[in-house]
């Protein structure tokens, strides 16, 4: 589905960031100045990053409308969540913004540097602005205030926006894909993740373990998020994150699992979560990154390889390498279509041999096994007993590749192939 081209974009903006404010002032509990979570920040930058900047008024005025509402819910000064509201939407579209200005794209690195510098921006401005307010007029302690600010909007974008930047582009595949084995698999390591998360956050089951290993048990989620992310991509990665942010974040409120044990109070608890939840974040995107670099490569190599073969059978070619140690052959282009055979068929110089024609045979195996002093060598003419009972007239092209010793390599060469009443060719010297 993509949410920038619906009737609905607007208001589902609206109630996403409304609903994750809510839980996260639940998750946060009471606060003067700045809760140690606050999601909404990724949906803010998700929604400029997949909106065109026309749209952006709009979901502006969408996202005050859903502050506003949170506050009154909240019971909180209303001059104050419009100054909120205005400096966490407004940096949030300059961070979008910013970015934009580079060579930004929702795929690979270029998304993963975007979201970083969109993050930092949204973040260090939003705090800066926040902070220095509460400071000038509250006379809170500015550093204090700042960074747990930061670090709230800068972990909600991790989490946050590689989910709806996924999924607003996902297209059901019809079919190839992944395998049906990756699947299931990545499937098997999510449950892992949830059990895992469920049974280490969860202090009345660990209670019986020293602090020690229950931290280190922490890292055992980490390890099925990575397992999800390589199996089932971007998307599959993102939702591990967002499903190890809810069991992590619930626990820790409560005054569960191996964050809370160690932490002086309540907020320094939330602050550990939110490191360990950063840290998987950016584990999901560096995984997702290098993947899809991997099958962007294949993918120009595959539709280069499909180019060279669509011109060979065009011009009725065939290239091959040729190894003269061995006698393998590789081919390249449709043996099938050019000759009639399997590419198995003339897998060794032998095979080819066993189809050249008696009187050419000798002159071919020269061609081919000769040794070579880097000279030029013309083209061949010959022919192949092929069909059954007619012959195909093939022109050779092909030259040695020399090591250092001035042997040969290997010997690189294509096939033209000649209809059978076309007989004229040249002949190496």
């Amino acid at each position: 589905m993509n949410l920038t081209n619906r009737a609905v974009t607007l208001p589902l903006w609206a109630i996403l960031y409304f609903v994750l404010g809510y839980f996260s002032h639940k998750f946060n509990g009471p606060f003067t100045a700045a809760g140690y979570i606050w999601l909404p920040a990724g949906v803010t930058v998700a929604a400029f990053m997949l909106a065109p900047m026309r749209r952006w008024l709009g979901l502006g005025l969408a996202f005050l409308v859903a502050q506003m509402l949170l506050g009154m819910v909240e019971g909180r000064d209303a001059f104050r969540m419009v100054l909120f509201s205005l400096d966490e939407i407004g940096f949030a579209a300059l961070a979008v913004a910013v970015i934009h200005l580079t060579k930004f794209s929702l795929e690979g690195l270029a998304f993963l540097r975007g979201l970083l510098l969109a993050g930092v921006i949204a973040s260090v401005g939003g705090a800066v602005i926040g902070a220095g307010w509460f400071w000038l007029f509250l006379d809170v302690p500015f550093w204090a205030t700042a960074k747990v600010w930061a670090a709230a909007d800068f972990v909600g974008v991790l989490i946050v926006t590689p989910v709806f930047a996924g999924w607003a582009r996902f297209r059901a595949a019809r079919s190839g894909g992944r395998q049906p084995g990756e699947f299931f698999f990545g499937l098997a390591a999510l449950a892992c993740v949830l059990a895992t998360a469920a049974l280490v956050f969860d202090g009345t089951r660990i209670a019986q373990l020293s602090l020690g290993v229950a931290y280190a048990l922490t890292y055992i989620p980490l390890f099925f998020v990575a397992i999800v992310a390589l199996l089932l991509g971007g998307r599959g990665g993102s939702v591990a994150v967002a499903l190890l942010t809810v069991l992590v974040l619930v626990n820790t409120a409560q005054g569960d699992g191996p964050f809370a044990e160690t932490a002086l109070y309540h907020g320094d608890s939330l602050l550990i979560a939110q490191l360990y939840l950063a840290v998987a974040a950016l584990l999901t995107l560096l995984i997702n990154t290098l993947r899809t670099a991997r099958e962007q490569t294949n993918a120009q190599a595959a539709a280069r390889q499909n180019d060279v073969e669509l011109a060979l059978a065009a011009s009725g070619q065939l290239v091959y390498r040729l190894d003269p140690h061995s006698g393998r052959l590789r081919w390249s282009g449709s043996v099938e279509r050019a000759l009639g055979l399997h590419d198995s068929a003339l897998s060794t110089l032998d095979d080819v041999l066993a189809r050249v024609h008696p009187d050419d045979r000798a002159e071919v195996r020269r061609r081919w096994l000769r040794e070579c002093d880097g000279e030029m060598r013309g083209d061949l003419t010959f022919r192949l007993l092929l069909p059954a009972g007619a012959t195909t007239t093939i022109v050779d092209m092909s030259g040695p590749l020399l090591d250092g010793d001035d042997s040969v390599a290997l010997i690189a060469g294509a096939w033209r192939v000649i209809a059978s009443h076309d007989t004229e060719g040249r002949r190496a010297a």
